[in-house]
Protein backbone atom coordinates (compact mmCIF):
# COMPACT_ATOMS: atom_id res chain seq x y z
CA UNK A 1 0.00 0.00 0.00
CA UNK A 2 1.56 3.37 -0.96
CA UNK A 3 2.63 5.86 1.80
CA UNK A 4 -0.10 8.37 0.62
CA UNK A 5 -2.79 5.93 0.68
CA UNK A 6 -1.73 5.34 4.44
CA UNK A 7 -1.41 8.96 5.37
CA UNK A 8 -4.79 9.50 3.99
CA UNK A 9 -6.40 6.19 5.59
CA UNK A 10 -5.10 7.74 8.68
CA UNK A 11 -6.37 10.88 8.29
CA UNK A 12 -9.75 10.01 7.68
CA UNK A 13 -9.76 7.32 10.38
CA UNK A 14 -9.38 10.33 13.29
CA UNK A 15 -11.55 12.89 11.43
CA UNK A 16 -14.52 12.24 13.46
CA UNK A 17 -13.04 12.38 16.39
CA UNK A 18 -13.48 16.25 15.77
CA UNK A 19 -17.39 16.12 16.17
CA UNK A 20 -16.79 14.78 19.73
CA UNK A 21 -16.24 18.27 21.26
CA UNK A 22 -18.90 19.69 23.05
CA UNK A 23 -20.60 22.35 21.20
CA UNK A 24 -21.39 24.64 24.35
CA UNK A 25 -17.41 25.45 25.19
CA UNK A 26 -16.84 28.76 25.45
CA UNK A 27 -14.78 29.83 22.51
CA UNK A 28 -10.85 29.85 22.54
CA UNK A 29 -8.86 33.19 22.48
CA UNK A 30 -7.41 33.15 19.23
CA UNK A 31 -3.18 32.86 19.43
CA UNK A 32 -0.44 33.02 16.71
CA UNK A 33 -0.62 30.56 14.12
CA UNK A 34 2.61 28.34 13.47
CA UNK A 35 2.86 26.30 10.39
CA UNK A 36 4.15 22.82 11.74
CA UNK A 37 7.68 21.83 11.22
CA UNK A 38 9.03 25.35 10.55
CA UNK A 39 11.35 28.18 12.11
CA UNK A 40 12.78 31.34 11.17
CA UNK A 41 15.29 33.01 12.27
CA UNK A 42 17.07 36.78 11.25
CA UNK A 43 20.48 36.12 9.68
CA UNK A 44 23.16 39.62 9.06
CA UNK A 45 24.86 38.83 5.80
CA UNK A 46 28.61 40.73 5.58
CA UNK A 47 28.61 40.04 1.76
CA UNK A 48 25.41 41.57 0.89
CA UNK A 49 25.53 43.95 4.39
CA UNK A 50 21.75 43.50 5.08
CA UNK A 51 19.79 41.45 7.36
CA UNK A 52 17.71 38.63 5.61
CA UNK A 53 14.59 36.79 7.54
CA UNK A 54 14.83 33.08 7.01
CA UNK A 55 11.82 30.55 6.91
CA UNK A 56 12.74 26.70 6.84
CA UNK A 57 9.97 23.89 6.74
CA UNK A 58 11.20 20.86 7.40
CA UNK A 59 9.17 17.60 5.82
CA UNK A 60 7.30 15.28 7.90
CA UNK A 61 9.38 12.30 6.49
CA UNK A 62 12.78 11.60 7.40
CA UNK A 63 15.56 12.66 4.57
CA UNK A 64 16.41 10.03 2.18
CA UNK A 65 20.19 8.49 2.57
CA UNK A 66 21.88 11.21 0.42
CA UNK A 67 20.35 14.13 2.72
CA UNK A 68 16.60 16.08 1.92
CA UNK A 69 16.23 17.88 -1.42
CA UNK A 70 16.22 22.03 -0.71
CA UNK A 71 14.15 24.10 -2.50
CA UNK A 72 15.14 28.19 -1.65
CA UNK A 73 12.33 30.36 -2.66
CA UNK A 74 13.25 34.18 -3.36
CA UNK A 75 10.81 36.50 -1.76
CA UNK A 76 10.06 34.45 1.25
CA UNK A 77 7.63 36.64 3.26
CA UNK A 78 5.31 35.98 0.41
CA UNK A 79 6.24 32.66 -1.40
CA UNK A 80 7.31 30.77 1.79
CA UNK A 81 3.69 29.70 3.05
CA UNK A 82 2.89 28.67 -0.39
CA UNK A 83 5.62 26.27 -0.57
CA UNK A 84 5.51 24.78 2.39
CA UNK A 85 2.50 24.30 2.25
CA UNK A 86 2.78 22.32 -0.66
CA UNK A 87 5.77 20.70 0.03
CA UNK A 88 3.11 19.34 3.29
CA UNK A 89 1.07 18.07 0.94
CA UNK A 90 3.47 16.54 -1.16
CA UNK A 91 4.80 14.38 1.64
CA UNK A 92 1.68 12.51 1.51
CA UNK A 93 3.08 11.65 -2.09
CA UNK A 94 6.25 10.63 -0.38
CA UNK A 95 7.60 13.65 -1.37
CA UNK A 96 10.65 15.00 0.82
CA UNK A 97 11.79 18.28 -0.11
CA UNK A 98 13.02 21.09 2.13
CA UNK A 99 11.88 24.37 1.64
CA UNK A 100 13.85 27.40 2.49
CA UNK A 101 12.70 30.63 2.16
CA UNK A 102 14.66 33.97 1.98
CA UNK A 103 12.85 36.74 3.04
CA UNK A 104 12.92 40.17 5.00
CA UNK A 105 12.39 41.47 8.56
CA UNK A 106 9.49 43.20 7.71
CA UNK A 107 5.57 43.23 6.75
CA UNK A 108 5.38 46.66 5.11
CA UNK A 109 4.44 45.92 1.55
CA UNK A 110 6.17 49.18 0.62
CA UNK A 111 9.38 48.57 2.02
CA UNK A 112 9.60 45.12 0.97
CA UNK A 113 9.03 46.09 -2.67
CA UNK A 114 12.14 48.39 -2.14
CA UNK A 115 13.73 45.72 -0.55
CA UNK A 116 13.36 43.13 -3.61
CA UNK A 117 14.04 45.52 -5.98
CA UNK A 118 17.78 45.82 -4.32
CA UNK A 119 17.98 42.10 -4.63
CA UNK A 120 16.62 40.46 -7.49
CA UNK A 121 17.32 43.09 -10.13
CA UNK A 122 21.14 42.76 -11.66
CA UNK A 123 21.60 46.93 -12.24
CA UNK A 124 19.40 50.00 -12.29
CA UNK A 125 16.74 50.53 -14.36
CA UNK A 126 17.42 52.34 -17.70
CA UNK A 127 14.63 54.49 -17.92
CA UNK A 128 12.01 55.28 -15.57
CA UNK A 129 10.11 52.28 -14.75
CA UNK A 130 5.90 53.23 -13.08
CA UNK A 131 5.98 52.64 -9.71
CA UNK A 132 9.60 52.08 -9.24
CA UNK A 133 12.31 54.66 -7.03
CA UNK A 134 14.42 56.46 -9.41
CA UNK A 135 17.74 56.21 -7.32
CA UNK A 136 20.14 53.91 -8.75
CA UNK A 137 21.41 52.54 -4.83
CA UNK A 138 17.82 50.84 -4.86
CA UNK A 139 19.08 48.23 -7.41
CA UNK A 140 21.10 45.96 -9.02
CA UNK A 141 22.07 43.75 -6.22
CA UNK A 142 21.48 40.58 -7.79
CA UNK A 143 25.27 39.16 -7.83
CA UNK A 144 25.68 39.99 -4.02
CA UNK A 145 22.37 38.39 -2.94
CA UNK A 146 23.55 35.15 -4.89
CA UNK A 147 26.67 35.00 -3.10
CA UNK A 148 25.11 35.66 -0.12
CA UNK A 149 22.82 32.55 -0.60
CA UNK A 150 25.73 30.37 -1.49
CA UNK A 151 28.40 31.90 0.50
CA UNK A 152 26.52 32.13 4.01
CA UNK A 153 23.32 31.00 3.95
CA UNK A 154 23.49 27.77 2.28
CA UNK A 155 26.46 26.59 4.76
CA UNK A 156 24.14 27.87 7.59
CA UNK A 157 21.43 25.30 5.95
CA UNK A 158 23.51 22.38 5.54
CA UNK A 159 24.89 22.66 9.14
CA UNK A 160 21.57 22.61 10.24
CA UNK A 161 19.72 20.01 8.55
CA UNK A 162 20.81 17.08 6.59
CA UNK A 163 20.74 17.96 3.23
CA UNK A 164 21.98 17.12 -1.12
CA UNK A 165 24.23 19.54 -2.33
CA UNK A 166 23.69 18.02 -5.36
CA UNK A 167 19.95 17.87 -5.32
CA UNK A 168 18.95 22.07 -4.82
CA UNK A 169 16.72 24.29 -6.88
CA UNK A 170 16.15 28.07 -7.03
CA UNK A 171 13.21 29.54 -7.03
CA UNK A 172 11.98 32.82 -7.75
CA UNK A 173 8.68 34.86 -9.04
CA UNK A 174 8.61 38.02 -11.13
CA UNK A 175 11.52 40.04 -10.53
CA UNK A 176 12.86 36.63 -8.46
CA UNK A 177 12.39 35.16 -11.97
CA UNK A 178 14.41 37.69 -13.48
CA UNK A 179 17.04 36.91 -10.94
CA UNK A 180 16.63 32.87 -11.16
CA UNK A 181 17.61 33.55 -14.82
CA UNK A 182 20.60 35.52 -13.97
CA UNK A 183 21.91 33.11 -11.86
CA UNK A 184 21.26 30.50 -14.36
CA UNK A 185 23.29 32.39 -17.37
CA UNK A 186 25.84 33.50 -15.29
CA UNK A 187 26.16 30.56 -12.29
CA UNK A 188 24.61 27.43 -14.02
CA UNK A 189 26.37 24.82 -11.65
CA UNK A 190 25.35 26.34 -8.45
CA UNK A 191 22.05 24.51 -8.37
CA UNK A 192 21.01 21.19 -9.94
CA UNK A 193 17.52 23.13 -10.93
CA UNK A 194 16.41 26.27 -11.73
CA UNK A 195 12.14 27.77 -11.67
CA UNK A 196 11.77 30.53 -13.18
CA UNK A 197 7.85 31.80 -12.70
CA UNK A 198 6.75 34.73 -14.63
CA UNK A 199 10.18 36.12 -15.33
CA UNK A 200 10.52 39.65 -16.03
CA UNK A 201 12.71 39.29 -18.80
CA UNK A 202 11.61 43.07 -20.07
CA UNK A 203 14.14 44.65 -17.01
CA UNK A 204 16.53 47.03 -18.97
CA UNK A 205 15.62 46.25 -22.53
CA UNK A 206 15.90 42.23 -21.98
CA UNK A 207 19.66 43.08 -20.22
CA UNK A 208 19.39 39.48 -18.51
CA UNK A 209 19.52 37.43 -21.94
CA UNK A 210 22.75 39.11 -22.48
CA UNK A 211 24.16 35.79 -20.99
CA UNK A 212 22.21 33.24 -22.85
CA UNK A 213 24.38 32.87 -25.44
CA UNK A 214 27.64 31.89 -23.05
CA UNK A 215 25.34 29.99 -21.39
CA UNK A 216 24.28 28.21 -24.68
CA UNK A 217 28.06 27.49 -25.48
CA UNK A 218 28.59 25.69 -21.81
CA UNK A 219 25.32 23.22 -22.33
CA UNK A 220 25.96 22.45 -25.92
CA UNK A 221 29.67 21.83 -24.48
CA UNK A 222 28.02 19.85 -21.61
CA UNK A 223 30.10 21.49 -19.23
CA UNK A 224 26.86 22.16 -17.51
CA UNK A 225 23.20 20.55 -17.69
CA UNK A 226 20.69 22.20 -15.20
CA UNK A 227 17.65 21.06 -14.78
CA UNK A 228 14.71 24.10 -16.07
CA UNK A 229 11.55 25.50 -15.53
CA UNK A 230 10.09 28.64 -16.82
CA UNK A 231 6.17 29.12 -15.83
CA UNK A 232 3.86 32.06 -16.91
CA UNK A 233 0.50 33.24 -16.38
CA UNK A 234 -1.76 33.41 -19.70
CA UNK A 235 -3.34 36.15 -19.16
CA UNK A 236 -0.02 38.05 -18.40
CA UNK A 237 -0.19 40.63 -21.60
CA UNK A 238 -3.90 41.25 -20.67
CA UNK A 239 -4.39 44.32 -18.99
CA UNK A 240 -5.72 44.08 -16.08
CA UNK A 241 -9.79 44.96 -14.90
CA UNK A 242 -8.48 46.86 -12.46
CA UNK A 243 -6.14 49.28 -13.41
CA UNK A 244 -3.67 50.73 -10.60
CA UNK A 245 -4.23 54.54 -10.02
CA UNK A 246 -3.57 57.10 -12.17
CA UNK A 247 -2.64 54.38 -15.15
CA UNK A 248 -4.98 55.10 -18.43
CA UNK A 249 -6.32 51.81 -20.36
CA UNK A 250 -4.06 53.22 -22.53
CA UNK A 251 -0.88 53.08 -20.62
CA UNK A 252 -1.71 49.67 -19.48
CA UNK A 253 -2.27 48.33 -22.75
CA UNK A 254 1.24 49.86 -23.35
CA UNK A 255 2.83 48.25 -20.80
CA UNK A 256 1.55 45.07 -20.80
CA UNK A 257 2.79 45.06 -24.19
CA UNK A 258 6.13 46.20 -23.74
CA UNK A 259 6.71 43.88 -20.99
CA UNK A 260 5.61 41.17 -23.33
CA UNK A 261 5.77 38.35 -19.75
CA UNK A 262 4.28 35.72 -22.11
CA UNK A 263 5.94 35.90 -25.46
CA UNK A 264 9.13 36.54 -23.66
CA UNK A 265 9.04 33.32 -21.20
CA UNK A 266 7.89 31.39 -23.92
CA UNK A 267 10.48 31.92 -26.96
CA UNK A 268 13.12 31.59 -23.88
CA UNK A 269 11.89 28.16 -22.92
CA UNK A 270 12.00 27.03 -26.55
CA UNK A 271 15.19 28.26 -27.37
CA UNK A 272 16.41 26.32 -24.20
CA UNK A 273 14.89 23.69 -25.07
CA UNK A 274 16.23 22.82 -28.36
CA UNK A 275 19.85 23.51 -26.87
CA UNK A 276 21.93 19.73 -27.64
CA UNK A 277 22.78 19.33 -23.64
CA UNK A 278 24.48 16.54 -22.05
CA UNK A 279 22.78 13.52 -19.51
CA UNK A 280 20.27 15.46 -16.95
CA UNK A 281 19.79 18.96 -18.91
CA UNK A 282 16.42 18.73 -19.09
CA UNK A 283 14.07 22.37 -20.03
CA UNK A 284 10.29 22.36 -18.91
CA UNK A 285 7.61 25.39 -19.44
CA UNK A 286 4.19 25.74 -18.83
CA UNK A 287 2.27 28.52 -19.35
CA UNK A 288 -1.36 28.74 -16.69
CA UNK A 289 -4.21 30.55 -19.37
CA UNK A 290 -6.23 31.30 -17.02
CA UNK A 291 -3.85 32.48 -14.57
CA UNK A 292 -2.46 36.41 -14.03
CA UNK A 293 1.28 37.99 -13.10
CA UNK A 294 -0.32 37.55 -9.29
CA UNK A 295 -2.10 33.94 -9.30
CA UNK A 296 0.66 32.56 -10.95
CA UNK A 297 2.81 31.97 -8.09
CA UNK A 298 -0.01 30.12 -6.53
CA UNK A 299 -0.69 27.99 -9.12
CA UNK A 300 2.99 27.24 -10.59
CA UNK A 301 4.16 26.60 -6.82
CA UNK A 302 3.00 22.62 -7.10
CA UNK A 303 4.82 22.40 -10.37
CA UNK A 304 7.60 24.05 -8.87
CA UNK A 305 7.37 21.30 -6.28
CA UNK A 306 7.18 17.77 -8.31
CA UNK A 307 9.91 19.67 -11.02
CA UNK A 308 12.54 20.47 -8.04
CA UNK A 309 11.49 16.53 -6.89
CA UNK A 310 12.20 15.21 -10.49
CA UNK A 311 8.69 14.18 -10.67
Amino acid sequence: MKLSTLVCAAVLAVAPAAHAQNPAAAPVAPTPYAFPRSVQFDMPSKIAGHTYRIFVHTPPLPPPPGGYPVLYVTDGNGTFPVAAGQAELEALAGGHMLVVGIGYTTDNVLLLQSLRNRDLTPSPPSKPVAGLSAKPEDFGGAELFYRFITEELRPAIAAANKVDPKDQTLYGHSLGGLFTLGVLFHHPDAFRGFVASSPSIWWNDREVLKGEADFRKAVEARQVAPRILIEVGGREQTPPAQLPTGMTPAQAKALVESSRMVGNAVDLAARLSQLKGGPGYEVRSQVFEKEDHISTMAAGMSRALTFAENR
